[in-house]
């Protein structure tokens, strides 16, 4: 409450002190321009000047306000043609209309941003362009476009294309291209083990599913040992049971020691294996090799029981359907 009573003393002892200084000299100022003369005194000159300044500062604000109002408008008419583009990119992928996309993407310039970037990621994937896939890769990371594992797995699933679209001459050239980082992906060796094994060439996949597995133990690589053929099955099966006191649960290592049980013509020693991998997780795999071996050593009952469950294991997508029953099922027979 001081301060105020302060503050308003002050300003009227200022208003007086101005009065008595115009009052004491009120100055003089002459304008003339041509014919023209307009003559006041100093003080009426700086409140004319003061006004015309507040006039000139009210009508650019205006002007600023109706600039930026129009910038608004056409930042939001673009913005809206701009959702409709993304829009009508995204039909075209959702419809499988890849070579579109990629054309609506690259005719927006050098650098698309995160959105675009994204389509154009799955429109080449919908291509199954691995290279061009993964010339994107540094500006998908750089960009943060795809979380983390989501852009892992398109570089695998990259990687992992171009190795199945190799032939067999140019298999391991492929491969040696890849980088050192890619190579030690356990689902990528498992892929290139398996080419390796279809193209004959058992002792390469052999060192490097050995190698693999003593790096880095993965049911996968393992599960691929038990595929290869070539000499000596019984090293094989030997250096296969010595893993088995660190891995005794492991169903692919069972189906691994199962399937080198057979190149050992050791029946019995695979069905064992092949059921304790069967106990352990019962896939439709190890339900086949069991079909397979006991329908050849004649139990053709229990042969079928496990063709049916790895049936049922493959195609575990079925719908819910009603079934008849099995005196409905007889009486249809019979018809």
């Amino acid at each position: 409450m001081r301060r105020l009573f302060l503050l308003i003393l002050l300003t009227l002892l200022s208003a007086v002190g101005l009065v008595a200084l115009i009052e004491t000299d009120p100055g003089y100022v002459l304008i003339s321009y041509g014919l023209t003369t307009i003559e006041t005194s100093l003080w009426v000159g700086l409140l004319l000047l003061l006004l015309f300044y507040a006039v000139v500062f009210v009508i650019l604000r205006l002007l600023g306000r109706l600039l930026s109002t129009r910038d608004l408008v056409a930042g939001w008419a673009s913005s809206r043609s701009y959702s409709r583009q993304l829009a009508k990119a995204q039909m075209q992928l959702d419809a499988g209309n890849y070579a579109a996309v990629v054309d609506m993407v690259e005719a927006t310039g050098t650098r698309p941003p995160a959105q675009e970037l994204r389509l154009l990621a799955r429109a080449r994937l919908g291509q199954e362009d691995w290279s061009a896939l993964l010339k994107m890769m540094p500006r998908l990371r750089k960009q943060a476009v795809f979380g983390v594992p989501e852009l892992a797995n398109l570089e695998l699933t990259a990687y992992t294309g171009l190795l199945l679209e190799a032939n067999a001459d140019a298999l391991k050239s492929t491969w040696t291209g890849f980088p050192a980082e890619q190579r030690k992906t356990p689902g990528l060796i498992e892929c290139y083990g398996r080419l390796l094994i279809e193209a004959g060439d058992d002792l390469e996949a052999e060192k490097l599913l050995t190698k693999a597995i003593k790096q880095h133990w993965d049911g996968r690589l393992v599960a691929q040992y038990g595929r290869i053929r070539g000499r000596d099955p019984a090293r094989r099966l030997k250096l296969a049971e010595s893993r088995l006191p660190k891995h005794p649960d492991d169903p692919s290592l069972m189906l691994c020691l199962g399937r080198l049980s057979l190149r050992n013509n050791l029946w019995g020693q695979a069905r064992d294996y092949f059921e304790s991998s069967h106990r352990l997780e019962a896939s439709a795999e190890t339900c086949a090799e069991l079909a397979r071996l006991l329908f050849s050593l004649g139990e053709r009952e229990r042969s079928a029981q496990y063709y049916r469950e790895g049936l049922l294991l493959r195609e575990s997508n079925l719908p819910e359907l009603p079934l008849p029953e099995r005196e409905q099922a007889r009486s249809v027979r019979a018809r």
